[in-house]
């Protein structure tokens, strides 16, 4: 992998970090309008967990690459997802048992919106680089 393509790779991840960050806001104030402040609460806590799990994913995956490395880079994106898996358990866990009151539907409505992101942006960007 060239020193180009990794740095490409790194801005579309980098990019995808603030994209889902930018959820977060848009989660709390989407359940607030619909529903009340415990939804909005809820919603910003779900969200938040989405985000630090793939932002550790993602800082994790990215501390290596190129060609020589790729045994490295294949290590690293597991441990990346096993910690974005155990940082998603953990948070949902510490969540569901300390937050009172809490709304589980807002809960996971966050979460999925901010997930949602890693689908939505490799669309989006494709057709930003299709105009350019």
């Amino acid at each position: 992998m060239s020193q180009t393509s990794r740095l490409i790779d790194r801005r579309l991840a980098k990019a995808l970090v603030f994209l889902q960050a930018s959820m977060i806001p848009v989660a709390t104030l989407l359940a607030w309008g619909l529903k009340d402040t415990t939804a909005a609460l809820s919603a910003a806590l779900g969200a938040l967990v989405c985000w630090l799990a793939h932002c550790y994913f993602a800082w994790q995956s990215f501390r290596t690459a190129g060609a020589r490395a790729s045994k490295q880079v294949m290590l690293n994106m597991y441990r990346g997802m096993l910690g974005k898996f155990a940082i998603v358990i953990v948070g949902f866990i510490l969540i569901l048992s300390n937050v009172k009151p809490l709304s589980p539907v807002a809960l996971f409505g966050g979460f999925i919106l901010v997930q949602a992101m890693s689908w939505v942006a490799p669309f989006w960007v494709s057709r930003l680089q299709k105009r350019v």
